[in-house]
């Protein structure tokens, strides 16, 4: 079958799967604009819509969506103007064919984003599930704030960037209400730049396991075989079956155990080959199982 991989040109966690799929005898086309795929979208009278998605006069069967990257803004506000007006109509034209196109998606677009709305404030009131101690704030003096009632004085703390999960380093909350305070380990010079939003965040990255969904298929990345320790699927399993249900064919979860209870840290619609290298042709053939040939 025909496989459109759709991605920013730099993904290699999509080439990879192209190239795995190439493997397997599918073709694959990686368009890099939309002079590569004739899409058709018609509607009758009573708003049923119809989707095509053909290349070279073939017809395609399966996507395996990745997002698409904004363009690098040219010279002058009139150009960048015309190329964001551009980009966006274009993420329009493809949120709309992927989500009423009837053929296999993987991350299929939901109504609330161009790729599955995956919230993890939702997904943590879930059976079993929990949030960790965690606020969001700009960044200043200190790289622990005084919003983190609920963890312990002393307790170590994580410092990501919002706009790009970047990992900045570790703080320990402070040991007297109303004052942030910390270690500052492997804090960069971004420390007190009030443009930045942080995300601090109480959890052991010694205990955290990160779980891939992958077509029909789990896997727990923490384990060199991508098998689950007993119990763990099980607990798991609301979380699981809610992602399915919001689209998500193709994601990563990062949780920490917590006795009974499980901490939900993370959750993303971007697994990164590196995460899955000990596991990547079992991940692929998992996702390509779960696209069956689409509409004839």
């Amino acid at each position: 079958m025909t496989i459109l991989v759709l991605a920013p040109p730099d993904d290699e966690t999509a080439r990879r799967f192209g190239r795995f799929a190439e493997g397997r005898g599918h073709r694959v086309v990686a368009p890099t604009g939309f002079g590569e795929v004739a899409v058709t979208v018609t509607a009758d009278r009573n708003a049923a819509p119809r989707v095509e998605l053909s290349t070279a006069g073939e017809r395609i069967r399966a996507v395996f969506h990745r997002g698409l990257p904004p363009p690098e803004a040219p010279d002058g506000p009139s150009a960048a103007a015309e190329a964001a007006f551009a980009y966006a109509e274009s993420i329009a034209v493809w949120w709309s064919v992927l989500a009423l196109w009837p053929g296999p998606v993987v991350n299929r677009p939901s109504p609330a984003g161009f790729v599955p709305h995956l919230d993890p404030l939702t997904a943590a009131g879930l059976p079993g599930m929990a949030m960790p101690p965690s606020s969001i704030t700009s960044a200043a003096p200190g790289p622990v704030p005084p919003l983190m009632p609920r963890a312990a004085p002393g307790e170590r703390i994580n410092v990501n960037r919002v706009r790009d999960g970047a990992f900045l380093g570790h703080g320990t909350a402070a040991k007297h209400g109303g004052e942030g305070g910390g270690e500052g380990e492997g804090k960069d010079e971004e420390e007190g730049d009030e443009t930045e939003v942080l995300r601090f965040t109480c959890f052991d990255p010694e205990r955290t396991r990160h779980v891939l969904l992958a077509g029909d298929e789990e896997f727990d990345l923490s384990d060199p075989t991508g098998a689950f320790a007993p119990g763990h699927r099980a607990r798991l399993a609301p979380l699981l079956t809610r992602l399915r249900a919001l689209g998500a064919t193709f994601a990563v979860v990062v949780v920490q155990p917590e006795g009974e209870r499980t901490r939900l840290l993370d959750i993303s619609c971007h697994p990164v080959h590196r995460q899955f290298a000990h596991l990547e042709h079992r991940v692929f053939e998992a996702v390509l199982n779960a696209l069956p040939a689409g509409p004839s």
